[in-house]
């Protein structure tokens, strides 16, 4: 075995390593080529798509092309779309995860991971082509535009700023310059400047007439804000899992210095490195972040100067978990003097085809002088003090939906108000109708709504597949901007339920259940799905010893980090 790469893979990674030895075996991942270490050398370029390294059998680097319709569809050509890394560290439990590479610059990771491994070499993160929209010197009109230089990253990764003929961040990031006042902004309406030229008061102001590249799409269908300021961990699973699934994704910050706060920022977010020992929704499961920073080389670059001629840095900062009254989130160290506190973060969907977007000729696409009534949130649940939708249910809960019509643009929705509530089994049989209607015009004002009490079935419903679908509208009596987000539906499940844990299903969690894990593992008992279901303690897909222990682990009163005897539903 050569020697650890640990001990030298570079000051960015060694930040992220713990004092943990312990080496956590990856399966090797399914890819088009594997390659052994000892056969390849620095130069090599493998033609497939996927590819992993190996030594010995133990996987170093898998490597994967984001290829699917629905993350490049807006890319021309190979030669513009993006790869992943994804590896370990040997000697540690952690793991990296980094996007937004090109081919090339996929080989130079892949390079100086092989370097690092075998010759001690430092593992420089700069210059490979990362998308990294760069401010000039202060004072060149661009000092509080952070959001737009995030923003215009994100566009440009997602694919959304090539469908509007841009080549590149930093061309995008001239225009926002262009358009906006030098003041704070945010990633969220910047996107919606950038696809349908809308603005909010509070944040910087566009010229009038500017942005509105692809107002055929909606912006509150292609972006979402998290708020991170609480249960950050469990929030950035949810980002992590649709970065790794081609978003785009953003991180606010505060900054803090040695005299207190000293203002917001934005940056781009390409990756983490994580302890595999955690589920995704555990403060300790993020360890770094990964991140490039339109202030990282503004220094560097002369007034008047072209931006694109500054260092394209990649960052990794070591997260600490930043908990206190009114926060639950991390933050991490800029400089000596400097701290962020992350508050909040932004994804932005991939371009594709399948997408929605407005077709009937009625619309108007002007959020600007035409009212858009959008049915979101929609919520769905069975609790009547929760908010959030939930889309799996007992036989025995009583379901309740709430629809909200939100006025999206800028002009005042005036007009009668008719929505049609309907609900569909999986056979397509309708169990379930109503009609809302006001027979007077009715004023819904710009960025107001109108929320409904919720309402019930009225009646339970059995084991199935079904479909809620709202209706707002379909008339067309008042001239929107947009129809084609007047009719909302959410799939939901009614589902048996069960304890995790439970294996012999006998409504608790005791020395029986590790006992039968055990009997079945050793193929004196048979298993089902619905027993593996209850059995796989760890969610890793399979039931095993592991789960067994954790059990033992948990009648002992051993902190686990997995839920242990809390209620689940059947798939």
């Amino acid at each position: 075995m050569k020697k650890a790469i640990a001990a030298s893979l570079s000051v960015l990674l060694m930040m992220s390593m713990m004092a943990s030895t312990a080496v956590y075996a990856q399966e090797i991942p399914d890819a088009e080529q594997v390659i052994d270490i000892d056969m390849i050398d620095a130069d090599t370029v493998p033609d497939a798509d996927s590819y992993t390294i190996v030594d010995d059998g133990e996987p170093l680097l898998e490597v994967t092309r984001v290829k699917e319709p629905g993350v490049t569809a807006a890319l021309d050509d190979t030669a513009n779309e993006y790869y992943t890394a994804d590896f370990m560290i040997p000697e540690s439990s952690y793991q990296v995860y980094l996007t937004g590479l090109t081919q090339d610059n996929v080989s130079e990771i892949r390079q100086a991971i092989i370097a690092s491994y075998a010759e001690g070499e430092n593992f420089d993160l700069k210059n490979l082509g990362f998308i990294d929209a760069e401010k000039t010197e202060p004072g060149d009109g661009d000092d509080n535009m952070c959001w737009a230089a995030t923003t215009a990253n994100l566009l440009t990764y997602t694919g959304w700023a090539a469908q509007a003929d841009f080549d590149s961040s930093d061309d995008l990031f001239e225009v926002f310059i262009d358009a906006f006042e030098n003041k704070g902004g945010n990633v969220k309406f910047a996107t919606g400047w950038f696809i349908n030229g809308i603005s909010t008061p509070e944040l910087a102001q566009p010229r009038e007439g500017t942005g509105k590249y692809l107002p055929q799409y909606h912006y509150n269908d292609l972006v979402e804000e998290f708020n991170l300021r609480q249960n950050a961990a469990e929030q950035l699973a949810t980002v992590f899992d649709r970065l790794k699934t081609g978003y785009g994704a953003s991180l606010s910050l505060d900054i803090y210095g040695s005299e207190g706060f000293e203002g917001g920022h934005a940056v781009t977010c390409w990756g983490f490195v994580t302890d595999v020992r955690y589920p995704e929704t555990s403060k300790d499961f993020y360890k770094s972040v990964l991140v490039t920073d339109s202030d990282s080389d503004k220094m560097d670059v002369p007034l008047d100067a072209d931006r694109r001629d500054a260092d394209d840095v990649m960052s990794l900062f070591t997260l600490e978990p930043e908990v206190q009254e009114g926060l639950d989130t991390y933050r991490f160290r800029i400089t000596d003097r400097q701290v962020a506190l992350i508050t909040s973060a932004v994804t932005v969907i991939p371009f594709s085809e399948e997408i929605p977007f407005e077709t009937d000729p009625d619309a108007t696409l002007d959020m600007i002088n035409s009212p858009d009534i959008t049915l979101d949130p929609f919520v769905l649940t069975d609790d009547l003090e929760d908010e959030s939708t939930v889309t799996v249910f007992s036989p025995d809960a009583t379901i309740y939906y709430q629809p909200y019509m939100m006025n999206t643009a800028k002009a005042d929705y005036v007009g009668k108000i008719s929505l049609r509530i309907s609900v569909k089994d999986a056979q397509d049989n309708e169990i379930y109708a109503k009609v809302f209607t006001y027979s007077k015009d009715l004023t819904i004002p710009s960025s107001a709504g109108i929320r409904y009490d919720k309402e019930s079935f009225h009646k339970k419903l059995p084991v199935g597949d079904y479909t809620i679908t709202a209706s707002f509208n379909m008339n067309h009596q008042t001239a929107e901007a947009y129809y084609f987000n007047n009719t909302r539906s959410i799939n939901f499940k009614v589902r048996e339920q069960y304890l995790l844990g439970d294996t012999n299903n006998d409504d608790s969690v005791d020395i029986t259940d590790a006992t039968k894990i055990q009997r079945i593992l050793a193929h004196v008992e048979t298993a089902d799905d619905r027993i593996a279901q209850r059995s796989d303690v760890n969610q890793s897909g399979d039931l095993d010893l592991p789960d067994a222990t954790l059990i033992m682990r948990y009648l002992t009163n051993m902190e686990i980090p997995y839920p242990i005897d809390d209620t689940r539903f059947y798939d």
